[in-house]
């Protein structure tokens, strides 16, 4: 039942997906850029007139089940927009009551928001509260988008354990970005390093953890998502390559080993996809062991089952997988980075753990 979707969401899959088409531009992601970030304004501008950057405000009736379609679709393009992240974005800013001008501006389009959330392991930004704001310091090694983004969501701690969220602009004083070469080559990620930067009054509030969690959680999700979009790109083209390319006469689809590595790509994108829609529906109302569960199994199972359809992906080409040309590496290295960003697959089945062992925290929390 988790695979069944509305006509409303299909038709927002064609939108997007045909919108999309227009845009992809995988090359720029092989090009000597010097520099030069992948996001075009005016890409990010077009996606908020569809509606995409504000989906999940509470005015616009969306939900992260119809965000999660959002991203497949944008990991099935290669796309670099950030924008996922920038919805999850309005969303939280709606939720911590923080500038709504700012969130209206997101929303438009005019400017590009982003999370920066520490990774599971990192050290936590820092938070010192005061009348003039949130002075936040500490080193953030993987804010993708974060190079290309106007404004910084950042979540931070303070020294009692409580949770912020501040909205910095990105080029704002105490804030240093470095674009970082990644494996992935189709976005952007930058190492985001606070030392004093100061969001104000109005763009910091103390959050519930619930909320916090929520972001991360809904990062994790999404990440997953546009691993599945990926995967299955390379499912599709691998089926027709292996239709069209013959050995010994016979197309070597015909084989019946690489029927069955097709049939196991083809059962991994299936589970991927029903595990990722079942937590995106567990973000929009599921009680916290429901949701903590799902999300675990979308950061785990998801990650490593569109990782195994890109490695068999690559073997079933030959060695036409292996050139620079090909955009198979291009979806290799995205769907090997998203199996790493907002939780390794590890750290996943570590999160599950704690929630399905009597009396783990997610337990005591319900």
């Amino acid at each position: 039942m988790e695979l069944m979707i509305s006509d409303e969401q299909l038709a927002l899959i064609g939108t997007v997906r045909a919108w999309l088409a227009d845009r992809a531009d995988l090359a720029r992601a092989r090009a000597d850029r010097d520099g030069a970030g992948l996001v075009r304004r005016e890409d990010v501008r077009a996606a908020a007139g569809l509606g995409l950057v504000g989906l999940l405000r509470s005015g616009e009736g969306g939900t992260h089940a119809d965000l999660a379609l959002v991203a497949e679709e944008l990991g099935r393009a290669g796309s670099p927009l950030p924008i996922g992240r920038a919805a999850v974005v309005c969303r939280l800013l709606e939720l911590a009551g923080i500038d709504g001008d700012a969130a209206d501006r997101i929303a438009s389009g005019e400017l590009l928001a982003v999370p920066a959330v520490a990774e599971p392991g990192e050290d936590p930004v820092l938070a010192v509260l005061s009348d003039s704001g949130a002075v936040l310091t500490g080193t953030l090694g993987q804010v993708l988008g974060g190079s290309d983004a106007d404004l910084l969501l950042v979540a931070a701690v303070t020294d009692r354990g409580e949770h912020v969220l501040a909205l910095l602009d990105a080029d704002g004083p105490g804030i240093t970005r470095t674009r970082r070469t990644a494996l992935d080559l189709t976005r952007d990620l930058a190492r985001v390093d606070l030392d004093g930067a100061v969001a104000q009054p109005e763009r910091s509030a103390v959050v519930d953890p619930a909320v916090h969690r929520l972001l991360v959680d809904a990062l994790t999700v999404h990440q997953a998502a546009d691993a599945v979009g990926a995967a299955d790109l390379l499912l599709e083209r691998t089926v027709q390559y292996v239709k069209e390319r013959r050995q010994f006469g016979v197309a070597v689809g015909s084989f019946q080993a690489v029927k069955h590595h097709a049939a196991n790509m083809a059962l991994d994108v299936r589970c991927a996809r029903l595990t990722v829609r079942a937590a995106a529906r567990a973000l929009d109302g599921g009680e916290a062991v429901e949701r903590a569960t799902r999300v675990a199994n979308a950061g785990s199972l998801a990650k490593e089952a569109c990782a195994r359809v890109a490695g068999t992906a690559l073997q079933l080409h030959g060695g036409m997988g292996f050139t620079w040309e090909h955009d198979l590496h291009l979806y290799l290295r995205r769907i090997k980075t998203s199996e790493l960003l907002d939780g390794t697959p590890r750290h996943h089945r570590s999160a599950l753990a704690a929630v399905l062992l009597p009396g783990g925290p997610a337990r005591r929390a319900a």
